[in-house]
């Protein structure tokens, strides 16, 4: 009875804040008619409502070397493991970002608008024709200032590992010449008890899972503790291969997971 009193209030506060979300985000694609200023508004609103959606879900961040997300205006690439939809609002939360992801998210009930007015990327991995075009829109972004990020692993996992990374879209760091920024995510606890096997399927965000058959074991939920560790950057001008920079990124993601 408890847990479904949780979920009934933390849902009374999540509907008007996505319904808030949505309204700011559609008054700015109708009336910021630049394509980079638009872009720009939208990740930055993205990035002030997904603070209080984590403190309703109970999702408390443990920033580590805060330092390092103080940057410049500079271009920046930032590569991440992924374990759920959770890791985009933690993300967001810490500095607006342009996230690049997949069409089929694009093409998804509610996921693929949320993204949309986060000001995301959306690329076509099954295509390799357009692979090329794909480099170049991110590039572009990148050129501009943007902070983008990646998740190199293709997907979300289970938790038992961090998946290898695929090198493809490295390639825009190096077209724009900016510094990549490995992050590592680690769920730590939930309702302040250590993660288990028994209880990650309530955070983690995979396989064959929905939104809607996930999000209610999430609401439930007290608490959830999230590490977020900002690692050393990498340069692209010292490690020019794409190949090279995403097995640099995955050893240095990888070493933190496994701490």
């Amino acid at each position: 009875m408890a847990n479904i009193l949780r979920a009934i209030l933390k849902l009374l506060g999540i509907l008007p804040l996505l319904i808030s979300y949505l309204v700011v985000s559609s008054a700015i694609t109708i009336f910021v008619r630049s394509g980079q200023r638009k872009r720009f508004y939208l990740m930055r609103n993205t990035s002030f409502f997904s603070r209080p959606a984590l403190k309703l879900l109970g999702v408390r961040i443990h920033l580590k070397h805060h330092e390092r997300l103080h940057r410049d205006m500079s271009a920046l690439l930032v590569v991440s493991n992924h374990l759920s939809y959770i890791d985009i609002l933690a993300i967001s939360s810490l500095m607006p970002t342009v996230f690049i992801t997949s069409v089929e998210m694009q093409n998804t009930f509610l996921l693929g608008t949320l993204s949309k007015f986060g000001g995301s990327v959306f690329i076509e991995r099954r295509n390799a024709s357009g692979l090329q075009e794909e480099i170049e829109t991110i590039a572009h972004v990148l050129g501009h200032g943007f902070t983008v990020a990646l998740f190199p692993e293709g997907t979300t996992s289970n938790g038992d590992c961090v998946r290898p990374f695929k090198n493809s879209l490295f390639e825009p760091a190096i077209r724009a010449k900016c510094d990549i920024l490995p992050l590592c995510l680690r769920y730590t606890k939930v309702n302040n008890r250590l993660l288990t096997i028994n209880s990650r399927d309530s955070i983690f965000y995979y396989g064959s899972v929905t939104l809607f058959g996930h999000f209610p074991r999430l609401l439930v939920l007290q608490s959830v503790d999230l590490e977020v560790h900002p690692l050393e950057t990498i340069s692209v001008l010292a490690h020019g291969s794409r190949k090279e920079l995403a097995v640099r990124a995955h050893d240095a993601i990888n070493a933190a997971y496994h701490e």
